[in-house]
C-alpha cells in the first residue's frame, strides 16, 4: 500500500499512533510531504526514522529548509525560532559537529517532489505544490505539465516555490497533467472547507490538517492512494 502524510511537526507520538492505525508494514510505503520538523518536540527522533527507514520517503518542505539553512550558518538562531523551529535548534545544537554534518548531507539532499502512479493515476507528490510565477503549459493538452514548472519554480526561485500557497488561490480553467498532494497549507484555513479534514479539490488534494495546531481543531491525517482511505489522530 501506499501512503501520504505531511507536516508532522516534531510529533513523534501521533506519527507512530498514525503508524499503528494504518498497520503500516515492510510491504507498504509512506511519503512524507515535507515539514517533519519544528514546532513539536521530537524532531531529531522523527528525522531519524525516516533516514533509517527503507520504505519511508521524506520531501522536503520549508521547515526543513530552515533546518538546512540553520546548519548552514545562514539564518541566526533568532530567526528559527521565531520562525517555529526553537526545540529542533535545540535538539541540533546539542549534535557534535560530525553529527551536524551528516544531518545536513541528509536534509539537503532531500527531493522536493516524487511521481507515483497507483492503479493507473498519476500524483505529484510535493510539499507546497505550484509557484504561480512559473507554469509551463503542454501545447497539445494546454494543461500545465507541473514537473517541468516545478523544475523551472526552483532554478528560478527555490525558496519561493517552498513557501508557496498559490495552488490555493488558481483560475478555474487552469488544469495540470496530474493530480498533486500537497501539505504546508492547513486544511482548516482553506475557504468553504475551513476543517481538519483531507481536502479533494479539483487539482490537487491537501494533506495537511493543521497537526501543530490543535488547540484550533488541528490534527494527523494520513491518505491510502490505493483506495483513497482517509486516516486521522
Amino acid at each position: 500500500m501506499y501512503y501520504v502524510i505531511s507536516d508532522i511537526h516534531g510529533d513523534y507520538e501521533s506519527f507512530d499512533k498514525m503508524l499503528l492505525q494504518i498497520n503500516f508494514s515492510s510491504d507498504d510505503y509512506l511519503y512524507i510531504l515535507g515539514d517533519i520538523v519544528d514546532r513539536g518536540q521530537d524532531n531529531l527522533r522523527l528525522l531519524q526514522y525516516v533516514w533509517s527507514s527503507e520504505n519511508a520517503i521524506l520531501l522536503k518542505g520549508n521547515h526543513e529548509y530552515f533546518l538546512e539553512r540553520y546548519l548552514k550558518g545562514l539564518i541566526s538562531s533568532g530567526l528559527w525560532d521565531a520562525c517555529g523551529g526553537n526545540w529542533t535548534r535545540k535538539e541540533v545544537d546539542m549534535l557534535s559537529n560530525e553529527g551536524k554534518k551528516k544531518l545536513l548531507k541528509y536534509v539537503e539532499t532531500l527531493p522536493i517532489y516524487e511521481n507515483v502512479t497507483i492503479n493507473g493515476e498519476d500524483f505529484f507528490l510535493t510539499h507546497s505544490g505550484y509557484h504561480a510565477d512559473y507554469s509551463i503549459i503542454n501545447a497539445d493538452t494546454r494543461r500545465v505539465d507541473i514537473q517541468e514548472s516545478v523544475n523551472l519554480s526552483l532554478k528560478k526561485d527555490y525558496r519561493g516555490y517552498l513557501f508557496s500557497n498559490d495552488i490555493h488561490h488558481i483560475p478555474a480553467s487552469l488544469q495540470f497533467d496530474k493530480k498533486i498532494i500537497v501539505g504546508h497549507y492547513p486544511t482548516i484555513f482553506i475557504p468553504r472547507h475551513e476543517k481538519a479534514e483531507i481536502y479533494f479539490g479539483r487539482n490537487y488534494i491537501d494533506i495537511d490538517t493543521g497537526n501543530e495546531r490543535r488547540e484550533e481543531g488541528g490534527r494527523l491525517s494520513c491518505l491510502r492512494l490505493d483506495d483513497g482511505k482517509e486516516f486521522y489522530i
